[in-house]
């Protein structure tokens, strides 16, 4: 009698561990559900006059910016160049946004550039037709190549690329965590959510439920 009173606790807390690892298993298959979640592309339509906008971004064509963008947005947008000349279409209000600016390199072209292009994807989105995750995609493959655009004309440019390659994987990285949607401050919760939740169960210390426990010295199985 008293032997099977003494296995209970062990057995109970073996039901226990059970239940918690299911838990875990669960966190991780919900956080890899929402980190992974795809991009929606089943829009009735996307703004004509936006997409072709961001289509010509390479060429710097001011004449392509939506009549309204201006009163949408509330800044008119102006041209500047690159360091071999090409011709941007810019917020001139915009900057980097990282400390610094990317100084010491020459950046601001590019990244006001950038900001632009972002700005016509919340222009589509205020119009109730966001653009394609591919324009997203178009707007900051063309800041990695003006960047480096500004490397060649660069004293340092080693060091200025491993900057843009610095630029480029936080670009990414963010563009992936908003699912290439219109930059607004709601955009990327989900996959923010399943990042989160990878953190809490793994980093908070699920994994350790996994771990067998410890014998005392001279404990026996009978």
């Amino acid at each position: 009698m008293r032997s099977r009173l003494r296995r209970t606790p062990g057995r109970a807390g073996a039901g226990v561990r059970g239940v918690l690892r299911s838990l875990v298993v669960l966190g991780f298959g919900v956080a890899a559900a929402l980190t992974l979640a795809a991009p929606g592309e089943a829009r009735e339509r996307h703004d004509l006059a936006a997409t072709r906008t961001v289509q010509a971004l390479p060429s710097g064509d001011l004449s392509t910016v939506p009549r309204d963008f201006a009163k949408v947005m509330g800044y008119q947008p102006v041209t500047a160049r690159l360091a071999d000349g090409e011709p941007r279409v810019i917020n001139p209000r915009g900057s980097c946004s990282v400390p610094g600016e990317g100084r010491p390199f020459d950046f601001a072209v590019p990244c006001m550039a950038h900001d632009f292009g972002y700005d016509l994807l919340r222009y589509a989105r205020r119009q109730g037709a966001p653009l394609a995750p591919d324009a997203r995609d178009r707007i900051d493959l063309l800041l990695d190549h003006d960047l480096r655009v500004q490397c060649t004309a660069d004293s340092t440019p080693t060091s200025c690329a491993a900057t843009v390659d610095l630029f480029a994987a936080g670009v990414g990285f963010n563009s992936w965590r908003q699912l290439s949607g219109p930059p607004v401050d709601t955009a990327g919760l989900t996959r923010t959510a399943g990042l989160v939740l990878f953190a809490a169960v793994g980093g908070g210390g699920g994994l350790r439920l996994w771990r067998r426990p410890r014998r005392r010295p001279g404990s026996s199985d009978r």
